[in-house]
């Protein structure tokens, strides 16, 4: 079946803590030229994506891109306490007095360095098989853009043809 290079597919999956969207986009190019963008958690399994990605598309300049909204309450980063009381403590003796306000030396504490932690997420294997999933329903979608876009492109350039010799 002939493909356009052009094509865009989406697919988008809500987990019960985010909400992940997996974007490809396709322009003309005469080599397979892949870009991909995914977030640190998922890099493990990104040579395996490539793979997928270059046996279904074949040729084209491809965008890949998967973007995770975090959706619940819970965020991977931390107050770290002990570091912020140690900030608290020295900010009240380098000023000398104990009658500045709590909160202004909580709000410079908590620029300090390593006042908050950011934990990393680890690779879930459960939701990387439905992130997986998502990627081959994306995979479809630009395929069938592209097969589309190819009968319209093709359909055009007939009605041209037929048009030019009817006035020869």
């Amino acid at each position: 079946m002939i493909q356009s290079m052009t094509g865009y597919g989406k697919a988008v999956l809500q987990l019960p803590t985010k909400k992940v969207t997996i974007e490809i986009k396709s322009l003309n190019s005469k080599n397979l030229d892949l870009n991909v963008r995914i977030p640190s958690y998922y890099k493990e399994k990104e040579l395996a994506v490539r793979k997928k990605l270059a046996s279904a598309l074949v040729r084209g300049k491809i965008d890949f891109s998967i973007y995770v909204e975090m959706t619940s309450d819970e965020t991977s980063t931390k107050v770290n306490k002990s570091v912020v009381k140690q900030y608290v403590a020295q900010l009240r003796s380098t000023l000398n007095i104990d009658s500045v306000e709590d909160v202004e030396l909580l709000k410079m504490a908590i620029r300090m360095p390593d006042a908050l932690a950011t934990e990393r997420e680890e690779l879930d294997e459960n939701e990387w098989t439905l992130i997986n999933k998502n990627i081959d329903i994306a995979i479809t979608e630009i395929v069938q853009y592209r097969i589309d876009e190819a009968c319209v492109l093709l359909t055009s350039k007939a009605v041209s043809y037929t048009h030019l010799r009817a006035h020869e």
